[in-house]
């Protein structure tokens, strides 16, 4: 299950369906590949975080709104944005819009995401933002079990097993114990109030669109910041 090609194989295929990274694959994969990539989002998560983290210290020298706004610019280059993107597909999937006008929930949805981020980036300690990925791509998996509908549309929540929750507590709270012991709080809270709230969303909604696993990134790293700052961590 854990063969050294194999993760190699998925670790690739992670890196290019979340980040800005492309590396052609000569070889063929399979479900198995892909399962064993999904261990390596949290890795990924925290390379994403420490490149912010880098540009966040700068804040210290500069205007602290503009360095705000270069770390988000920074965050959605790495990604792609399809994270964002996802956000905005998915609230469109939720009000099903009749025409384009009616597309602008999708829109509205993405600008307080953004305006949420640089707000946060101005306030939240350092370390905060290094494990903002870690905490949204762990609990994509940690999430997976608590969705009882049908999952069959979605990329990774679908080959989620117990072996990826388990990986995904351990890594998520052993690097925020390495940084911090109070950032291990803010990850608690966010599994808590995440599974809560897609618990109580999941008895509504039937079939999971394809684009909900970017929404519940995104939820989650918004979620992550905002209860490490009102903790003052």
């Amino acid at each position: 299950m854990f063969d050294l090609r194999s993760i190699v194989i998925g670790t690739v295929l992670m890196l290019r369906k979340y980040t800005c990274i492309n590396i052609t694959i000569y070889a063929d994969s399979n479900d198995e590949d892909f399962k064993n990539g999904i261990l390596a989002l949290p890795v990924i998560g925290l390379a994403v975080g420490f490149a912010a983290f880098l540009l966040l210290t700068l804040r210290y020298v500069y205007d602290g709104f503009f360095i705000s706004i270069l770390v988000l610019c920074l965050y959605c280059a790495a990604t792609r944005a399809v994270n964002l993107t996802d956000v905005y597909r998915t609230l469109n999937y939720i009000v099903k819009p009749k025409n384009q006008s009616e597309q602008i929930v999708g829109t509205i949805g993405v600008v307080l995401l953004l305006l949420l981020y640089v707000s946060l980036f101005k306030v939240v300690s350092p370390p905060a933002v290094i494990l903002m990925c870690v905490a949204g791509y762990s609990n994509l998996m940690v999430l997976s079990p608590i969705i009882k509908r049908n999952k069959e549309f979605t990329s990774v929540m679908k080959h989620c097993g117990r072996y990826h929750v388990i990986a995904a507590f351990a890594m998520s709270f052993a690097l925020s114990a390495l940084f911090s012991y109070r950032l291990v709080i803010s990850l608690a809270l966010t599994y808590i109030v995440s599974g809560l709230a897609v618990s109580l969303a999941d008895k509504k909604i039937k079939t999971l669109p394809s684009s909900v696993e970017g929404l519940f990134i995104e939820a989650s790293q918004i979620i992550f910041l905002v209860i490490t700052y009102l903790a003052g961590m």
